[in-house]
């Protein structure tokens, strides 16, 4: 399903984490550089140009820049804003899936009941989320709650709706985290043979400028920052956690979505079970993102 075919507050609360996702990492991207910045500066030696008598007020204002920047990020907190739109986010994709599915709290009521239990779960959703709900004013969508996409899939029969749920769903998310897996590991991979790399370069350096007197710059305090800023990125963009986590829960999804094909589903209890499997093990990961983010 596209985005569009789910309830105007998921994609309202799509939109919010997607903008405050990249507000923060742009801010933090901005803050690695002024320390890089500020160690370029340091690095110069006054005493070998007397033509940057200036230099120091240019650290000045590099370092006030960095605790005004240090401030924003603080007092805005758009990683928090971040974690909880999108918490709401697959909060409503799950239970728009279980509508959709007829699933538990979803099953064996009409169509009007289950609408109006819908409805009161997404208001609890974002009541659950009550701090954010400013933001998510700011993105919003001039389309229904229940689309036309999601009445037509529960309208389906048993095999309709299965075969909807494991192409729109289960395989989907399965795609999903398969490429973010391999992303996440790929650039561990590359952001730590970089840590490496500056580090040896400034291993060799500190040799050379120990053999140097005076050296007009010495790049060891820049290699050393470098090395550190990129190691502060891989902790915020959680890497190494993000590849073993999504891996794990691909082979999951990947189990139960050939168990669903081999083991043909044919009434409404055993799709019920099914669905309530696969969202769970969805939410679990969900859940332990979430809660990641927040202690870290």
């Amino acid at each position: 399903m596209e985005t569009p075919e789910y309830p105007a507050m998921y994609n309202e609360s799509d939109l919010c984490a997607i903008d405050n996702q990249k507000k923060y990492l742009r801010l933090f991207k901005l803050k690695i550089g002024l320390l890089i910045a500020v160690s370029i500066v340091t690095s110069v030696s006054i005493n070998n140009l007397p033509g940057f008598a200036g230099l120091g007020l240019v650290i000045a204002i590099v370092l006030l820049a960095l605790m005004v920047l240090t401030a924003i990020i603080e007092l805005r907190r758009f990683d928090r804003t971040w974690f909880s739109s999108r918490a709401v986010a697959e909060t409503i994709k799950k239970e728009s899936w279980l509508f959709m599915m007829k699933a538990k709290p979803y099953d064996s009521i009409n169509v009007e009941d289950a609408i109006r239990i819908f409805l009161t779960n997404l208001r609890k959703i974002l009541d659950s989320q009550s701090q954010i709900s400013s933001e998510l004013s700011a993105h919003l969508q001039d389309s229904p709650q229940i689309t036309e996409t999601m009445k037509r899939i529960r309208n389906g029969t048993v095999v309709e709706r299965l075969s909807s749920y494991i192409a729109n769903r289960v395989h989907d998310q399965y795609l999903w985290y398969a490429g973010k897996s391999k992303l996440n590991r790929d650039l561990e991979n590359i952001w730590f043979v970089l840590t490496w790399v500056f580090q040896f370069l400034a291993v060799s350096f500190a040799f050379i400028v120990f053999l140097i007197s005076n050296p007009v710059i010495n790049p060891v305090g820049i290699l050393t920052t470098a090395a550190a800023a990129i190691i502060s990125w891989m902790s915020v963009r959680s890497y190494r956690e993000l590849s073993q986590s999504y891996g794990l829960i691909k082979q999951e999804l990947s189990l139960l979505e050939e168990q669903a094909k081999q083991l043909p589903l044919k009434t409404e209890k055993e799709l019920n079970d099914f669905v309530q499997e696969v969202e769970q093990t969805i939410s679990r990961e969900h859940t332990i993102w979430l809660s990641r983010r927040i202690v870290g």
